[in-house]
């Protein structure tokens, strides 16, 4: 089925809207979120900056791993749809991660998602996750993709 609407236009709409938390998907509303912010979108590629807030972090101050992935598949989810050329559905499939330096709550985080490889059937794509201030690589997510009927068997 061709694709009704645009990816890459539908996403810089909402880069330049005001962000309303309330139409953004149940997990980003109860993870709170509200620190990440959509700056840039090209095929292939999309860009966030996340100001970590301490209910993301663990008692020492530092970013719970987890909470990593689940800005890495936000971001590859946007990036992965810029590839699009028909309406589809799609999921991950796997991620591999490596931390590199921690972050920490006030940083903020520059996370660039990038389509490595796009087939028919499979996606590839990495997110990198620099601190604004030092410049530093701190994290790199490797994540599968695949276009998918989501209501699996349900």
């Amino acid at each position: 089925m061709p694709q009704t609407v645009d990816p890459i236009t539908q996403i810089q709409s909402m880069i330049d809207a005001k962000p309303d938390i309330s139409q953004a998907p149940p997990y980003v509303r109860g993870m709170d979120l509200s620190g990440l912010n959509f700056t840039a979108v090209a095929p292939g590629r999309f860009e966030m900056e996340w100001t970590i807030g301490d209910h993301l972090t663990q008692y020492d101050g530092f970013v719970q791993g987890g909470v990593v992935n689940v800005i890495a598949d936000s971001g590859q989810s946007f990036a992965f749809w810029t590839t699009a050329k028909e309406d589809e559905t799609y999921s991950t499939a796997e991620f591999s991660t490596r931390f590199f330096r921690p972050m920490i709550a006030g940083d903020v985080i520059k996370v660039v998602s990038t389509v490595i490889n796009r087939s028919r059937r499979l996606g590839v794509i990495e997110s990198q996750f620099e601190n604004l201030e030092t410049g530093k690589l701190c994290a790199m997510v490797t994540g599968t993709w695949m276009p998918t009927k989501r209501d699996f068997g349900r």
